[in-house]
């Protein structure tokens, strides 16, 4: 008896952590592309220039996962890094898997049906790898998005590179980000984001031949990458929309489509003195929420890696607010949805709603003030 109960504790020791599966009537394939793509004057790289750009793509499929084929969260190196600096167990973050199948095979035109929904362009906060907004992005590939998650090699702490490319060290977690170093990484990320849209993205789908759309987009940040989406909704016309989750803006540009503003208690009018304005500048549809209970990180997937491995209060993860990250991946899909929902000419529900009591709403284009 006791060898049987040493045999199981060791078992549950070992098991791995799934992120909930998303809600859509989509499954989730996974991949990854390196984009040839060069960056003069990069205020991250090595050499002060850089020529390439990973996306991760999430993308829906018909094809049902099994423990075998789903893709790892984290890759080794990246998971240490950030559980050391956060004193997260030891091996604790590489035990998160996911629901996502590994280059599984993608929907033909007659299974997406007459209308493909627009892919998602996700711009990263500061520092933060894009594969750590798996939540929000496997949600949207279940519901019939393409998401491009880009990363810039040299900006975070460790970018892994696909198809035994090897690895690419860049910023400590712990340094500080100054002004100058948020406005250069910013006019980057504009750069890359608008790169991919216009000339990187089109020949890739053509190459794989697979039907993701090409002709429209959403563009969707935390962060630093909430202004990106901002910009590069302004400013390129087959963006139909935008959402920033939680970030300053280093611009005011009138976007003149659907925006929506999401944030936590950082981002009142008192606090930070770029929203208000943003939100006056606004000729579109715009709307500005803030969620009761949240701070910066709860924006990502840092809050799951907290709650998932049941580890609330005993790492040293700042920004995270009280909300419980499942609860908070459900706010946040539920509102990026609704604006992408309005965006495409379908009917959304007005604020306060009873479902999301949290959701505080500040302003709007439909009763600004």
């Amino acid at each position: 008896m006791l060898v049987t109960f040493v045999i199981l504790s060791l078992l549950l020791l070992g098991a791995a952590e799934r992120f909930p599966a998303p809600s859509g009537p989509y499954q989730v394939g996974i991949t990854q592309h390196i984009f040839n793509h060069t960056t003069l004057n990069d205020p991250v790289a090595p050499a002060n220039a850089s020529s390439i750009l990973l996306a991760t793509i999430y993308y829906p499929t018909l094809s049902i996962p099994s423990p075998n084929a789903t893709a790892p969260y984290l890759d080794p190196t990246t998971a240490n890094l950030w559980g050391t600096a956060l004193h997260f167990p030891g091996g604790s973050l590489e035990s998160l898997t996911t629901w996502n199948e590994w280059q599984a095979p993608v929907l033909s035109k007659s299974e997406y049906g007459t209308l493909q929904q627009p892919t998602v362009i996700l711009s990263p906060g500061g520092g933060v790898n894009a594969i750590m907004y798996n939540a929000i992005s496997s949600e949207l590939a279940s519901q019939g998005y393409t998401v491009l998650a880009l990363d810039h090699p040299g900006e975070i702490p460790y970018l892994q590179l696909p198809y035994g490319k090897g690895g690419i060290y860049g910023i400590d977690i712990t340094a500080s980000w100054n002004r100058t170093l948020q406005e250069a990484v910013y006019s980057m990320r504009v750069s890359d984001a608008l790169s991919v849209i216009r000339e990187l993205y089109s020949p890739y789908v053509e190459s794989i031949g697979a039907s993701f759309n090409t002709t429209h987009f959403f563009v969707i940040g935390h962060s630093i990458g909430g202004a990106v989406a901002a910009h590069s909704a302004a400013v390129e016309p087959s963006v139909l929309g935008g959402v920033n989750l939680d970030g300053l803006f280093f611009d005011i540009p009138d976007v003149k489509k659907p925006f929506l503003m999401m944030a936590g208690s950082e981002h009142t009018p008192e606090v930070d003195a770029t929203w208000a304005p943003f939100s006056h500048n606004q000729s579109g549809w715009w709307e500005w929420v803030n969620v009761t209970g949240t701070d910066h990180l709860d924006y990502s997937d840092i809050g799951d890696w907290v709650d998932l491995l049941g580890l609330r209060n005993q790492t040293i993860t700042p920004q995270l607010g009280p909300i419980w990250s499942p609860r908070m991946n459900h706010v946040i899909n539920s509102f990026v949805l609704r604006l992408f929902n309005f965006a495409l000419g379908r009917d959304i529900v007005d604020l306060p709603n009873p479902a999301f009591p949290e959701v505080v709403y500040i302003n709007g284009s439909s009763h600004a003030a």
